[in-house]
């Protein structure tokens, strides 16, 4: 049993150096993305919680990782395709969805007396 790891996750965060952080940080599951770059309280803020957000799950997502996950789905072609590629087939962005929204905005119900913005 590795004794260093259990003094890592039963240790307060906001009480390690820098380096301890770091190396918390590069043995944490999920991994975290350049942790080796981030601030003390940025690898804090990370470390502390209990739960790691999708958003940073994703980001770290390696190409044989979404290749198994497309094949999964039975998506053709994932060996043609680049990382981005398999991002945004597999994770569509919800924003993207939603394109009607804007449309409703455009038209304009007149009101009674304005006959000059009615058009048939």
């Amino acid at each position: 049993m590795d004794v260093s790891w259990i003094c890592i996750t039963t240790m307060d965060y906001a009480k390690m150096c820098l380096v301890d952080l770091k190396n918390a940080a590069k043995v944490h599951r999920p991994p975290i993305k350049y942790y080796y770059i981030k601030s003390r309280k940025e690898l804090i803020d990370i470390l502390s919680l209990a739960e790691m957000p999708q958003t940073m799950i994703k980001e770290k997502l390696r190409i044989q990782d979404l290749r198994a996950q497309a094949k999964a789905r039975n998506i053709p072609n994932i060996w043609r395709m680049r990382r981005v590629e398999l991002m945004e087939l597999l994770y569509p962005d919800p924003k993207e969805d939603n394109q009607d929204d804007d449309d409703a905005k455009e038209h304009d119900t007149p009101k009674k007396g304005e006959r000059k913005n009615v058009r048939v």
